[in-house]
């Protein structure tokens, strides 16, 4: 057998590279793709040692169906053509239970009102993904899975039929922008941003007008004005 040493080393690694290595099933000798090998960390979270990533199975999509161990699937707006995109994806219901038999259920409410990335792991690009809010989470399915209603943010390409990866994006989500599109001297904001927001209100002229503010709970505010107008408010 030739020496490993005197092979050249590849300073150009490609997808379509192959390495060897021995099959655990039968110990037979056998070539590697490195995109395949990158698939599989993707989708099985090898790389996490407490396998505790948000990989999960496509089952299809969601209108009441039960949700097995390790599924997900999309809940898409109704007047959605056959062939779905991302921005036709309102929500997602995923099993408490991921593809590598991890209970998740303890983050799913820390991730309410926080963006998400959802990416196919379909191959080692993983070039399609879509960014969303997470508006909120209820228990489905014998309360052994969750659905969460989702607002489409971004996205590129096309969600298929793979293995999904549910991650934090790293965007904040703690912003909201609300438009008062008919004059008015009191606004009433629902912003379900779970906090106090600061807010800056700007009329449709583009000056800012400031107004008297109250908190009615942590997900909406209203602000009394002296006078009618419209315009937008940004809450942070």
């Amino acid at each position: 057998m030739s020496r490993m040493k005197l092979y050249p080393n590849d300073l150009d690694v490609q997808g379509g590279d192959r390495l060897i290595g021995t099959d655990i099933t039968d110990n037979s000798t056998k070539n590697y793709q490195i995109e395949e090998i990158a698939k599989y960390f993707a989708q099985s979270g090898a790389a996490d040692p407490t396998r505790t990533g948000f990989q999960y199975n496509y089952a299809g999509t969601y209108s009441n169906q039960t949700i097995a161990s390790g599924e997900f699937r999309y809940q898409i707006d109704p007047t959605s053509p056959t062939i779905y995109g991302w921005a036709n994806v309102t929500g997602i219901a995923i099993s408490k239970i991921n593809r590598n038999n991890v209970d998740v259920s303890p983050v799913i409410p820390l991730i309410v009102n926080e963006i998400l990335k959802l990416t196919d792991v379909d191959s080692s690009a993983s070039n399609s993904y879509g960014i969303y809010r997470v508006n909120s989470q209820s228990l489905i399915s014998n309360e052994k899975a969750y659905l969460l209603p989702l607002t489409h943010r971004g996205s590129s390409g096309a969600p298929s039929a793979e293995v999904l990866t549910i991650s934090l994006s790293g965007l904040s989500s703690r912003s909201f922008v609300y438009n008062q599109s008919i004059a008015s001297d009191t606004w009433v904001i629902t912003h379900n941003l779970n906090s106090y927001p600061s807010v800056t209100v700007v009329d449709s002229s583009g000056n800012v007008v400031v107004g008297a503010v109250t908190y009615n709970s942590v997900d909406q505010i209203t602000i009394n004005f002296t006078a009618a107008f419209s315009g937008n408010a940004y809450l942070n």
